[in-house]
């Protein structure tokens, strides 16, 4: 039986009342907060359809295909993920060494002097492009600062500062999604490409005190982009976002499952192979499978209508994923006011 009284919850193992007694007879507070926070999330998602309140965006090209789980080796790298006839490429922007903090690695350039800012990478990198497009639905101008951290707070995450705190790694990763360039490319059927080229999906960021703890901004998302989210934008349900806040794979996954489970006709097997060409995993085939198998329990409980299962493996046939076709991550009646994309 597991330790966790939310996945006992979700498991079905326990009913909410008891789960909430467990989790208040945990010793820490901060563990016995974030252990209450998941209980009342996940009874949330089991027993009541989203309200707009819950509601949170990313754009099909962006659940098909994921940012890198870790940092990249290099902040020079080209970052590449490919999902049959789409192609995601981000290449890292420069900043100059007066205009901010330095984005990476502790190293500040010297005064006049471009670096390179690297690939946003990780679950914070994740949160900040949905905080971007689901603000980014109601207007091209979004602020960070403080809306950034009402965002993060209403996942159950402490925004907090110091050497050891969470503003940091946010403002990096929200340095680095606004300098670099994000190139989204179809191939047609007929060989033909519709591309959007070397789309900034920021196309102005202002940071103000960006070495303080009270860091503010406003980010003005491209019109290019700002047009194209409008009419490929996926709903996703924050609160099953908020179970999986701290983990890059499994928002991957949430993501990928809420665009594609309502989509199917009928049963879709991935590889292993295909699906780390798509996510942010770098791990050999073998090793994701693994991963993949430790996290899904956690995805199927932030969308408990996906019908999803990892195949085991069978003597040296490493298994499959297997997708089947399931009702949406958010009920169609649940979003109001927003253009869904068709199938």
């Amino acid at each position: 039986m597991s330790d966790s009284p939310a996945e006992q919850l979700g498991l079905g193992l326990i009913g909410y009342e008891e789960a909430r007694r467990q989790a208040e007879l945990l010793p820490s507070k901060a563990v016995r907060a974030r252990a209450l926070n998941r209980v009342e999330t996940l009874h949330d998602l089991l027993s009541e359809l989203p309200t707009a309140e819950n509601l949170t965006f990313n754009h099909s090209g962006l659940c098909q295909t994921s940012l890198p789980h870790q940092r990249p080796a290099s902040d020079t790298a080209v970052w590449k993920r490919q999902s049959g006839r789409f192609t995601l490429m981000i290449r890292p922007g420069v900043i100059n060494g007066a205009a901010t903090t330095a984005p990476s690695r502790g190293k500040t350039p010297a005064k006049g002097e471009e670096d390179y800012v690297g690939v946003p990478f990780g679950p914070k990198a994740r949160l900040i492009m949905f905080h971007l497009q689901t603000e980014g639905l109601k207007s091209r101008t979004v602020s960070l600062g403080k809306n950034l951290s009402a965002f993060l707070r209403s996942l159950g995450l402490e925004v907090r500062g110091g050497p050891r705190g969470t503003i940091r790694p946010i403002r990096e990763q929200a340095l680095r999604i606004g300098r670099c360039t994000f190139t989204m490319q179809w191939d047609a059927i007929d060989g033909q490409r519709t591309i959007i080229t070397d789309t900034n999906i920021v196309e102005g960021m202002d940071l103000w005190n960006p070495s303080s703890e009270d860091w503010s901004g406003e980010v003005q998302l491209s019109q290019h982009f700002h047009d194209h989210l409008r009419e490929h934008a996926v709903p996703l349900d924050r609160r099953g976002i908020a179970l999986l806040s701290n983990n890059s794979l499994g928002l991957d996954l949430y993501a990928l499952f809420a665009y594609r489970l309502p989509r199917l006709k009928m049963p879709l097997k991935l590889t292993w192979e295909q699906l780390q060409s798509q996510i942010g995993s770098e791990s050999e085939p073998k090793e994701l499978a693994r991963k993949v198998r430790d996290v899904l329990p956690t995805v199927l409980r932030a969308y408990p209508g996906a019908q999803v299962e990892a195949e085991s493996q069978q003597g040296r046939t490493p298994g499959k994923l297997i997708l089947k076709p399931s009702p949406p991550a958010v009920p169609k009646t649940s979003v109001q006011g927003f253009r869904l994309i068709e199938g």
